[in-house]
C-alpha cells in the first residue's frame, strides 16, 4: 500500500511539473495563433516643417508603425509606412539617387511609393498628411 501512495506522489509531482514548465510555451503558441488587437486610426503630430527640409526624409513612429515622412526637393510632402512589402524591414529616404531604399533586401521605390526594383511586391501605402502650424499630421489606420 505504500508503494502505491509514493507512485502517486510522483505522478502528482511530475505531471505538476509538465503543467508548470508548459505554460510559458503554450502561452507563446496562443500570443502567436491569435490576431493582434488592431487600433482604430491614429492621427497625430509626428514632426515639424523644419526637421524635414526639401530632400530629405526622416523615420517617425506612430502608435507601434513606422512611417518614413519625405520632403522632395520640389518641397513637396509625403508619408508613407515604412515597413517594406517584401519581409517589413523599414525603409529610408536616400537623398543622392531621390528615392526609397530598403537595405535588407535591396528593394527600391520612387518618392510616389511604387515599387522599381527589387524583391518588393507592391507599393508602399501612403498615408494621409496634413500641415498644422508648422506640425507634420499624420493618420495611420
Amino acid at each position: 500500500m505504500e508503494k502505491n501512495n509514493r507512485r502517486k506522489i510522483l505522478n502528482l509531482i511530475i505531471w505538476g511539473w509538465a503543467g508548470v514548465t508548459s505554460i510559458p510555451f503554450l502561452s507563446t503558441v496562443f500570443r502567436f495563433t491569435s490576431p493582434p488587437k488592431r487600433e482604430g486610426p491614429i492621427t497625430a503630430a509626428v514632426s515639424t516643417t523644419e526637421e524635414v527640409p526639401p530632400n530629405s526624409g526622416k523615420t517617425v513612429s506612430l502608435g507601434n508603425r513606422p512611417v518614413l515622412l519625405i520632403t522632395t526637393p520640389e518641397g513637396e510632402r509625403r508619408a508613407f509606412l515604412a515597413n517594406c512589402t517584401h519581409l517589413g524591414c523599414v525603409v529610408r529616404y536616400r537623398e543622392e539617387e531621390n528615392d526609397i531604399y530598403c537595405a535588407c533586401h535591396h528593394s527600391v521605390f520612387d518618392i510616389e511609393g511604387k515599387n522599381m526594383s527589387g524583391p518588393a511586391p507592391r507599393p508602399l501605402p501612403q498615408l494621409p498628411i496634413e500641415i498644422e502650424n508648422d506640425n507634420i499630421v499624420v493618420t495611420v489606420s
